[in-house]
């Protein structure tokens, strides 16, 4: 199972950036389907936050966030 990851960062803040909370996809979901709702997902929420930008986004296994 994947979970997709994006790293957002702000415009007005000096460019400070964070990481968002995971978005779990579905259990059947492969890397390409992966890559194409970052896409989705991303243009969303640049929507509704005009003054940042996402600096990356990757798909990543469940649970690997967050772990040395």
């Amino acid at each position: 199972m994947l979970e997709l990851v994006f790293i957002v960062c702000s415009i007005l803040e000096g460019q400070t950036c964070r990481q968002l909370q995971p978005i779990p996809l579905q259990p059947d979901t492969h890397m390409m389907a992966c890559l194409k709702a970052s896409q989705i997902e991303g243009a969303r929420w640049i929507e509704t936050h005009p003054n940042h930008y996402i600096q990356r986004s990757t798909c990543q296994p469940l649970g690997r966030v967050g772990k040395a």
